[in-house]
């Protein structure tokens, strides 16, 4: 059985990276659809950029998906096997969710100047979403450095 697995991993892996290398190729050689034209400046748009960028749409929900599913797996397992134990384990989501709130307490609704932008998309809930993602990636940041400064110290004290 785990060998049947192996092989459906194996063979999907190869199958998703052989279909993304199909599109990227073809953004390259597949010509080039109308042109656009944005502040007086015609661009060019690759025939096939529709379907790489819903290609990643698809690999990031399946990703997602994925990644969701298993998580679940194994805490419900957990949970079944210690309630104490299980329990603990979603003291990192809780800790991961307040420090998104946090980050989104402290982001700005007020418009952001954006030079030859003339939209309405650069103020509000929007500023203040763009804010919290900066806001989280430096908290994350810190973080990892956080982690790696602390497991150098843990193994040499070990």
């Amino acid at each position: 059985m785990s060998k049947l697995i192996e092989n459906i991993s194996r063979i999907t892996i190869l199958l998703l990276g052989l279909v993304s290398a199909i599109l990227v190729i073809l953004i390259y050689v597949g010509g080039n659809a109308e042109s656009l034209t944005v502040g007086g400046d015609a661009l060019t748009v690759p025939k096939f950029t529709d379907a790489l960028i819903y290609w990643c749409y698809f690999l990031v929900a399946l990703t997602i998906g994925i990644t969701l599913t298993l998580t679940l797996v194994g805490f419900v397992k957990k949970l079944i096997e210690n309630t104490a134990s299980g329990l603990k384990s979603l003291i990192p989501i809780a800790i991961i969710i307040i420090i998104f709130v946090v980050a989104w307490l402290l982001g700005s609704p007020e418009k952001i100047s954006i030079i030859g932008y003339e939209g309405t998309d650069n103020q509000g809930a929007w500023a203040q979403f763009t804010d919290m993602i900066i806001y989280v990636i430096y908290a994350l940041f810190i973080g990892v450095i956080a982690t790696i400064a602390g497991a150098g110290i843990y193994t040499k004290r070990k």
